[in-house]
């Protein structure tokens, strides 16, 4: 818990007034005793007096020692012409600055107690638990959501276009399409894969022959040609009737013959498309001017300016759903953000060995970012003490361990007043032999 600067002061205060008052305690009970014994206000002087005076005197001279010791730390005493040896703090800033940073970096960044503090910590499970609670998981993606899209734009949209295609044609043009399309075409083609696109292109063919418009294609087509071949039988012979009577004898042929290649599973045609396939796939395995082919496709596609066109227009309309998407109360993108963290706080919670895999990674992370991190803390906590003035580092330190500092003032007074008196009591204990 952080103690407040000003509740500090009170302290640091009120602990300086009870230790003062002990002192001035000590101080009144030997002025007294002092007091008495040279007015003689006892007669004869009893030896509890005399053991008091004792006392008292000790006390005030342990009293006024841890004042001094305590003082002197940080401020020079007396304040015009110090002593030697006062106002600690403020002439040894530079070691302060320097011992201080060293002890930060040697005690809490080396690799023993990151490793502690992370398997004690279990940051893993305490990042699950809070994962799972729905409003944790919405803040969460609602920050995440809003702090994208004010990136998205703020960001100059050239650039990132720029960035967008080079990164694609960098990335097509690592890939070898070759063995690709040859392993496309193996995985297509096996376990008869391909012949199920052979029935339905079958279906599709006999379909179209069937239709009034592709007869009268056939019909108009054989119209054609008989005028075109044959112009003096055209006129004596029925041409229309003919082109018509052909256009369904062909449908029917055809219809005919599909059919047959659908009901007989090694028919020639489906055998004929099996050896093409196969061929066509070791052709682009091994065949070097399909590989040149195919190298001449993808440099094509990477210089197409309809791809460039179409991965512009992909990243404005990302950016303007972005945008959209995010102002709205329950954007989908902020929502499926949310899920998706809720999944990974129940994952870890619910899989001790993902859990524990987390801790190693965060707890190898931190190894790892230690040295940077202990000597850029390390280095500003240098600087921080070195950039304060001589009064105000005694000040700061003062302020915070003050309050303690003043118990030893008062045990001081205590101890010396207990010294006093056993010394007393030591000296009528040999008085007496």
């Amino acid at each position: 818990m952080i103690v407040p600067i000003d509740s500090k002061f009170h302290q640091l205060k009120r602990a300086k007034k009870i230790a003062l008052l002990w002192l001035i305690g000590a101080a009144c009970i030997f002025l007294l005793a002092t007091i008495a014994e040279y007015r003689q206000w006892l007669t004869p002087w009893p030896a509890w007096a005399a053991l008091i005076k004792m006392a008292a005197e000790a006390a005030l001279v342990g009293g006024l020692a841890d004042w001094f010791a305590v003082s002197a730390l940080f401020r020079p005493i007396p304040a015009r012409f110090p002593i030697p040896h006062t106002n600690i703090v403020a002439n040894n800033k530079s070691a302060v600055a320097n011992n201080l940073s060293h002890f930060v970096k040697d005690k809490f960044f080396n690799e023993e107690a990151i490793t502690r503090l992370v398997n004690d910590a279990k940051p893993a499970q305490g990042m699950a638990r809070w994962l799972r609670q729905p409003d944790n998981a919405d803040r969460l993606s609602r920050f995440f959501s809003r702090s994208l899209a004010g990136v998205v734009n703020t960001l100059d949209d050239k650039p990132i276009q720029d960035m967008l295609i080079k990164g694609v044609k960098r990335a097509v043009g690592k890939i070898d399409f070759t063995p690709m399309a040859a392993g496309t075409l193996r995985v297509l083609t096996k376990e008869q894969r391909h012949q199920e696109v052979l029935d339905q292109l079958l279906v599709k063919i006999a379909d179209i022959a069937q239709r009034e418009e592709s007869q009268a294609f056939i019909a108009d087509k054989l119209y054609s040609w008989l005028k075109l071949e044959y112009r003096r039988l055209e006129k004596i012979l029925p041409t229309t009737w003919l082109s018509e009577q052909g256009a369904d004898i062909a449908s029917k042929a055809l219809i005919s013959i599909l059919a047959d290649i659908a009901e007989d599973r090694e028919h020639p045609v489906r055998l004929s498309f099996d050896r093409q396939l196969n061929e066509f796939a070791q052709r682009m395995e091994s065949d070097p001017a399909m590989a040149e082919k195919m190298a001449s496709i993808k440099a094509r596609l990477l210089e197409n300016d309809a791809l460039q066109d179409y991965l512009i227009q992909v990243w404005g309309d990302v950016k303007v759903w972005l945008i959209k998407d995010v102002a709205k109360p329950e954007g989908k993108f902020a929502k499926r953000v949310s899920h998706a963290l809720q999944e990974v706080g129940r994952s870890i919670e619910n899989d001790s060995k993902l859990a524990d895999a987390v801790n190693v990674h965060i707890s190898e992370a931190g190894r790892a970012m230690a040295p940077e991190l202990a000597d850029f803390l390390t280095e500003h906590i240098r600087k921080t003490i070195l950039a304060w003035d001589d009064k105000q580092m005694a000040e700061q330190i003062e302020l915070n361990i003050g309050k303690d500092l003043q118990k030893v003032r008062i045990n001081g007074t205590l101890v010396g007043g207990l010294i006093g008196a056993c010394l007393f009591l030591i000296e009528r204990a040999i008085s007496l032999f």
